[in-house]
């Protein structure tokens, strides 16, 4: 698939990647919107399709309507141990994902499908590294050493918003199938 919107954008690969695995879908027939920040919603939802839809068996949240795009992407991921929601019986499905948010749902998945996740980085190299969340520690550490994470800054920027460019890079590197 193409996008004007990536053509020429550093993910360009990144992009075809996730879309020739219909992992991830356009905001348009003609625009990926690589900038913009991935929800928490969207996220489960591609790992999900990576999955092939299975039928989720998890936890519905209050915030989660019936029949929502990420409905089925939610209860699989929560039942899976993927994701635990935010607290207070909330997934908040339309919030930016932050990049140890994506970071930890991907080492989960990781642990679950049984890939060897003894890899580990020190990540006092980063001079961010103190703001990294104490669950996220072994899911980045394990990123940033077998080559997945991802950054433009050159920092983890563990809290800031996850772009979908990001993630569809972070994927890629991680070698889906």
């Amino acid at each position: 698939k193409s996008f004007a919107d990536a053509d020429g954008h550093w993910c360009a690969d990144a992009v075809a990647f996730v879309t020739a695995r219909n992992l991830f879908l356009g905001v348009s027939e003609t625009e990926f919107a690589p900038d913009s920040a991935m929800t928490r919603g969207m996220l489960v939802t591609v790992m999900h399709r990576l999955e092939d839809e299975p039928q989720g068996q998890g936890e519905s949240f209050s915030d989660v309507p019936a029949g929502a795009y990420y409905e089925n992407g939610v209860r699989w991921a929560s039942g899976t141990g993927l994701v635990a929601g935010v607290g207070e019986g909330l997934f908040m499905p339309d919030s930016p994902i932050t990049r140890e948010q994506m970071i930890t749902i991907l080492y989960r998945y990781a642990v679950s499908q049984g890939y060897d996740v003894s890899q580990a980085a020190d990540l006092s190299g980063y001079a961010d590294a103190s703001e990294l969340s104490d669950y996220a520690q072994d899911a980045m550490k394990w990123a940033v050493g077998s080559g997945i994470f991802f950054s433009e800054s050159g920092e983890l920027d563990a809290r800031d918003n996850a772009t979908r460019a990001q993630v569809a890079q972070m994927l890629m590197n991680f070698g889906i199938r």
